[in-house]
């Protein structure tokens, strides 16, 4: 098992305790670390993306009346794109492209303040960039704009428009060396998307005292569910007990496996298993413990399959979103891909016919 706890260095932590004025920071604390919220007025104020102005790039991009209410434009500023939107007689400038993935938000759907990704879904707000619905973790950077002579003008940060995300501003844990390596305030089982969402959300929102993520995995987290070997959950004395004997106590525990929970004991067992699958299912026809036949799990199997696949003959079995993203990123690099599958039409149940029959054209089935 590996236990993932990011700390600070002492001396990092001081230079982030100050604002960019060099005073006191607004990071309140209490003495002995516990938990506390900031006040709404005590929110640490982002660093001003204008304050260097070789970072700076303004152009005009458009005429007033290129832009149709409920309209998105991408546009170009010479060092990079960004996405100019109109609703409601207002224009307003972000990235163009989802922090998820890379999709073009252009192709995505405007409604009532929110752009979503035409991909996964994402959903940000135009008028602060702020991911307001998963999947994803960062906000889009927002830039500044004007009215000039009936020109619309951008003013952004290169590095902003090079980056394409932004990152909100994270408290630190503070007073580690108050605790013992066997208890914490906050045990995330789990490294996945939920797991590091929740560890994010709770720094974001002013959270300073001990988090502890547990995974199987030697990385940090990433965009995949995973499983900590868990062996007893005891709620009534808040500690864990993990498949190698370590045990430890927490103030406030998230169960975050994804998809693979298994050796769940005592109170929570039962709850668990009502609503948390199994481990995915593998071949069970004759040849499945050939060579060359993967179950991805890891980043390991992604890129030996990668790896394997180049300008040869792949084929996937099953028709699920891993097994269709999987087939169209690897149909520029395979020789061919063929992806068998129960039924004529992909997600046909869940998406319906129009559009099982509109991911069939770009992937070889």
């Amino acid at each position: 098992e590996v236990k993932v706890e990011v700390v600070l260095p002492e001396k990092e932590r001081e230079k982030e305790e100050l604002s960019p004025n060099g005073k006191a920071s607004p990071l309140a604390y209490k003495a002995n670390g516990t938990t506390r919220h900031y006040h709404h007025e005590e929110r640490p104020i982002g660093l001003n993306p204008y304050t260097n102005p070789k970072d700076i790039v303004e152009a005009s991009v458009c005429h007033v009346k290129d832009l149709e209410n409920g309209q998105m434009r991408e546009v170009d500023l010479g060092c990079g794109k960004a996405l100019l939107i109109k609703q409601n007689g207002e224009y307003y400038a972000m990235g163009h492209k989802c922090p998820h993935y890379g999709a073009p938000l252009v192709k995505g759907v405007l409604s009532r303040g929110r752009v979503r990704c035409p991909w996964h879904g994402a959903c940000f707000n135009i008028a602060t960039g702020d991911i307001e619905d998963f999947p994803g973790l960062d906000g889009l950077p927002k830039f500044q704009v004007k009215i000039e002579k009936e020109r619309v003008y951008i003013r952004a940060s290169k590095q902003a428009l090079q980056s394409q995300r932004r990152t909100k501003v994270m408290a630190k844990c503070i007073a580690l060396s108050n605790y013992s390596t066997a208890i914490t305030n906050i045990l995330i089982i789990g490294a996945g998307p939920a797991g590091l969402v929740c560890a994010e959300t709770l720094r974001q929102e002013g959270f300073s005292d001990r988090i502890v993520m547990c995974t199987t995995e030697k990385y940090l987290p990433y965009d995949r569910s995973k499983l900590s070997k868990v062996v007893n959950v005891d709620t009534k004395n808040k500690t864990v007990v993990f498949k190698d004997g370590f045990r430890m106590e927490y103030n406030k525990l998230l169960i975050a496996t994804g998809s693979t929970i298994e050796h769940v004991k005592g109170i929570l067992a039962q709850v668990l298993t009502s609503f948390i699958l199994h481990s995915p299912k593998t071949l069970k026809c004759k040849g499945k413990e050939l060579d060359n036949v993967f179950t991805i799990r890891t980043p390991e199997d992604a890129n030996r399959v990668v790896k394997l696949a180049s300008n040869r003959n792949v084929v996937i079995v099953g028709a699920s979103f891993l097994g269709m993203e999987v087939a169209g990123y690897l149909c520029e690099k395979a020789h061919s891909v063929s992806v068998v599958e129960l039924e004529n039409i992909p997600f046909k149940k869940f998406l319906g016919e129009k559009v099982g029959l509109a991911i069939m054209k770009v992937t070889i089935i």
